[in-house]
């Protein structure tokens, strides 16, 4: 018979953990793990003293946060005491008391199939003497070096995009951070697509600046560039698609790990027993709550008039809502994050339900109700530590759309100059500098309005406060930046008028494409914002009364 297995760990190491724990269920062992067998109602001590006393084996993920962490010493000490076997899982090797010095172990530093295999066997055999536990060193899975290599060729890259400011600032130091395991996923991804973007302003810039035309360019500039216009996509789509594989999601901290959302799950029970519920919620969150409570009552359940009246309670975590009155010790509460943020150290010992993509599966939560362990199961995830900022798609992509917007006119109006020049500007300048300042001072303050705007418009789409976060609000930022860029442009032909005065033919093209990028992309994602318009009403914080 399987034995059955306690997991002491650190929550910096949950992605490893979560993965080893599936591939250990799928060989036919009992898993117990804190975030998927704590049943909110029930004092979490008694049942975890009751998972450590019915365990056969405690395997402990060796780090350096778990060695550090009370909670885990508890365990391991525990387990030492009730004369457990006790199963060391190096994550990392680092000095050991000397109480663990001598216990069995696996190294999972390096190869994980490999060093899965070798614990499966050793799970299934007796208690064995151990070589010395390796307490130092580096190993990392081949993944890892791979991904280090093509981040720091991505790296050196971005510096050609020195322009943007943050993106060698995000991808200079990525190689080193792989290694640490403290890299952001969501803003590294974003960083990487990008990138291109800011290559081919560079890439265009270098080509007028040095009068590089396409027709006549010579074998080594056009492999040059051809190896930069489809070379660097590939790069970044292989380094994409490391950095979710499941190598890099076990070796990463949280930060680092994809959001994990629950499966979809489809109960057919349409006729629960009904529950009186209450949604703990604050203002700013009331119209989550009343989708949430509408779905609620259609098969059944009634709302409580306070917590203490209530069977079951859902406490929306928020930025504005991270804690609650009921005692997840003595009653069943769900937190339910709504928007990304830590919740307390007591809401943090459960698994959460997580609509931050959006109210999804409000009648598999009514059909499941009744049985909140059943529930936890079907529709919960993992915890994490609130790093990795999740938000509906309309605004995920709102707020790409509009990060893209001002790289690209930060982009254009830098390179604008240095297209005048190469245009023959200086001869203006002898005849004509103040005009030619006057458009250039336009320019340079259309694009601080513009980036100004920009910044708190994500600020508000991120957030979920600031000057922009209302609907009234955000379309009047929206509006503000397409005459802002509209001014821009409008401003460039002046100047292009201004040259050609002088007989002149301006080659500049930057200048005009960040207002017809918005113009084309507001159209089109504020027509898929009409499809998503209660994800946006929900989004933007409520009116407090």
């Amino acid at each position: 018979m399987a034995p059955n297995i306690f997991m002491s760990y650190s929550r910096r190491e949950t992605g490893f953990v979560d993965d080893l724990t599936h591939r250990l269920e799928k060989a036919g062992f009992n898993i117990w793990l804190d975030y998927r067998v704590l049943v909110p109602g029930t004092p979490w001590a008694g049942q975890i003293d009751k998972g450590l006393r019915e365990a056969d084996v405690i395997l402990f993920v060796v780090s350096k946060e778990s060695l550090s962490s009370p909670y885990v010493e508890l365990e391991w000490r525990r387990g030492l005491n009730d004369k457990k076997r006790i199963v060391l899982v190096l994550f990392e090797a680092i000095p050991l008391p000397p109480e663990l010095q001598g216990l069995e172990w696996v190294d999972f530093r390096s190869n994980y199939k490999r060093a899965l295999k070798q614990l499966t066997t050793l799970l299934n055999s007796p208690e064995q003497k151990m070589r010395p536990v390796p307490q130092s060193g580096f190993k990392a899975p081949l993944a890892i070096w791979f991904t280090a290599a093509l981040a720091l060729f991505v790296g050196g890259y971005s510096l050609f995009a020195f322009w943007t400011i943050l993106l060698p600032l995000i991808l200079v130091p990525f190689t080193w951070r792989v290694f640490t395991r403290s890299y952001n996923f969501q803003q590294v991804q974003n960083a990487l697509w990008a990138l291109p973007i800011g290559l081919i302003f560079s890439l265009g810039l270098l080509m007028e600046f040095n009068d590089i035309n396409i027709s006549t360019m010579s074998g080594m500039t056009a492999l040059a560039i051809s190896s930069q216009v489809c070379g660097i996509p590939l790069v970044i789509i292989a380094l994409s698609m490391l950095l979710r594989s499941a190598a890099l999601q076990r070796w990463g901290k949280p930060e680092a790990n994809m959001p994990l959302f629950a499966n979809p799950y489809h109960p057919t029970n349409t006729t629960p027993a009904p529950i009186p519920f209450f949604i703990d919620h604050a203002p700013q969150d009331r119209l989550f709550a009343k989708d949430i409570a509408k779905g609620l009552t259609q098969y059944g359940h009634s709302p409580a008039a306070d917590i203490q009246s209530a069977d079951v309670v859902f406490v929306l975590i928020s930025r504005f809502k991270t804690d609650t009155e009921a005692d997840p010790e003595q009653k069943v509460v769900f937190p339910v994050l709504v928007q990304t943020a830590q919740p307390s150290e007591k809401l943090s010992h459960v698994q959460w339900i997580d609509y931050r993509k959006g109210l999804r599966g409000l009648s598999a939560l009514a059909q499941l109700l009744p049985n909140p362990a059943k529930l936890l199961a079907a529709l919960s995830v993992r915890p994490s530590n609130g790093a990795q900022i999740v938000t509906p798609n309309i605004i995920t992509t709102m707020i790409n759309f509009l990060t893209v917007i001002i790289v690209i006119d930060f982009g254009a109006l830098l390179t604008y100059p240095l297209e005048l020049l190469s245009s023959g500007l200086a001869d203006v300048l002898t005849s004509d500098a103040s005009s030619v300042a006057f458009y250039l001072f336009v320019q340079a303050i259309c694009l601080m309005v513009a980036g100004v705007l920009i910044y708190f418009m994500v600020k508000a789409l991120r957030e979920r406060r600031g000057w922009f976060a209302s609907i009234p609000a955000f379309l009047l930022g929206q509006f503000l930046t397409f005459i802002t860029l509209g001014i821009q442009t409008s401003t460039a032909n002046d100047m292009d008028s201004l040259l050609i005065s002088y007989g002149i033919a301006s080659k500049a093209i930057f200048p005009g494409i960040p207002f017809i990028f918005f113009t084309l992309g507001a159209f089109f994602i504020n027509f898929a914002a009409l499809i998503r318009v209660n994800d946006i009403r929900r989004w933007f914080p409520a009116k407090v009364k």
